[in-house]
């Protein structure tokens, strides 16, 4: 029996014991929101002793926001895959639209919001976990892939960054603000499809060379 404990390395049953962790705690943070989970709830869901919790996350503020970030992270990087940079920038950028649109609408991706934005009022650093690993990332990504078509003369010279910030935001108009408000968005009205054409034509028009 001991031999067989030996020969699993450390380091993985760290990380699988680390995962139960952040499942447990997830599972309880959207079913009861930040303030309403305890770490005895989490101790429970996770199926580990509250030592072990602590071994790991020396507090429910660290833990929470190091579960928002990895799990902004990992969404992000699914969300910004190019794919065939030639492709007409149109192409390009309807596919990152219509995931970022698909992203949003979802239940889990709109819980979270509301709850990184419930609790950081008392932990900004919450909102900088969230904010980091998910919008800024998405930002950086699309702002270099727009910066090579600047450079190249597809699209008008401009800050990079800002552009990028701007294209999410405006394929996200009409969207957003009524998902999280629980009201009819312009995507369940006429289909994402059709929000986020409109977004492309109106982005790709004044930014034409």
């Amino acid at each position: 029996m001991s031999e067989v404990a030996v020969s699993i390395p450390v380091s993985e049953a760290d990380t699988a014991k680390r995962q139960q962790i952040l499942d447990g705690a997830r599972r309880c943070f959207l079913a009861q929101g930040f303030d309403g989970a305890s770490m005895n709830d989490i101790v429970n869901e996770a199926g580990v002793s509250k030592g072990t919790v602590y071994a790991y996350f020396p507090s429910k503020e660290k833990l929470f926001a190091t579960m928002v970030f990895e799990d902004k992270r990992r969404h992000a990087e699914r969300l910004v895959v190019l794919g065939d940079e030639t492709r007409p920038v149109a192409e390009v950028l309807r596919d990152i639209a219509l995931k970022l649109v698909t992203l949003f609408q979802t239940p889990e991706s709109l819980a979270y919001v509301r709850l990184v934005v419930a609790a950081s009022g008392k932990f900004p650093e919450i909102g900088r976990s969230f904010y980091e690993a998910g919008p800024a990332y998405t930002i950086g990504k699309i702002a270099a892939y727009l910066e090579t078509k600047m450079a190249d003369g597809t699209l008008k010279r401009r800050d990079p960054r800002l552009t990028a910030m701007q294209f999410v935001d405006l394929v996200q108009s009409g969207v957003t603000k009524p998902c999280l408000f629980g009201i009819e968005s312009m995507a369940d009205k006429i289909g994402k499809e059709a929000v986020v054409d409109s977004a492309i034509s109106l982005f790709l028009d004044g930014m034409k060379a």
